[in-house]
């Protein structure tokens, strides 16, 4: 007997649920230190509630830090045009929106760190990972390029930059605490954009 739009809804918040709270202990306590009780526990539901949707711990891990990418973050990171008509204000625009998003990741990054940090003992995650960074890093070039093209940025490696750039995005994150990053926002827009090299 097929299940009720009711029950699949169910169905879908209590895997939400469990996910939310594994990203949470994972980024928190680090893979080794996260059982799939500690998470079963955090998330309000049994034991063997886990295993209905995440065949293992490895799986639960891997969706941990993949998704949070495929449905929040990368349409958001990626939404620039380099081809736009005003490229120093799309430019300007992008630094604004990747500040906001970055400092809004602050636990999913501490997850990335240690997939990175371990990218042998996690491949699948890293490999994922990976692939999103050099999307980002390439799109990144051609904004850079045609801002070169345009005479509003300086001539510089472009790969180089982007890769700076992403660096600092990530920097800014895992450096300062909530507070500061909330207080002084705005200011990281600057250097942010003089990573770009802007013409004076």
């Amino acid at each position: 007997m097929p299940l009720s739009h009711k029950q699949m809804k169910a169905m879908e918040q209590k895997r939400e649920k469990i996910l939310e709270q594994a990203i949470l202990l994972f980024a928190e306590q680090g893979y080794e230190s996260t059982t799939i009780a500690k998470v079963a526990k955090a998330a309000g539901v049994s034991f063997g509630s886990v295993f209905t949707y995440f065949e293992n711990k490895d799986q639960l891990f891997y969706h941990a830090v993949t998704e949070p990418l495929e449905n929040q973050y990368r349409e958001a990171m990626l939404d620039f045009d380099p081809d736009a008509e005003d490229i120093l204000a799309e430019i300007k625009s992008m630094i604004d929106k990747h500040i906001t998003i970055f400092i809004e990741m602050r636990t999913y990054l501490q997850l990335v760190v240690q997939v990175i940090g371990q990218h042998t003992k996690f491949p699948e995650p890293f490999k994922v990972l990976d692939e999103f960074s050099l999307e980002f890093i390439l799109k990144l070039q051609q904004i850079i390029r045609n801002g070169q093209k345009s005479g509003v940025l300086e001539i510089s490696d472009e790969d180089l930059t982007a890769t700076a750039y992403l660096g600092f995005l990530l920097g800014i994150r895992l450096t300062f605490t909530d507070y500061a990053v909330s207080r002084v926002r705005e200011k990281f827009k600057i250097p942010a954009f003089q990573l770009l090299y802007p013409k004076r």
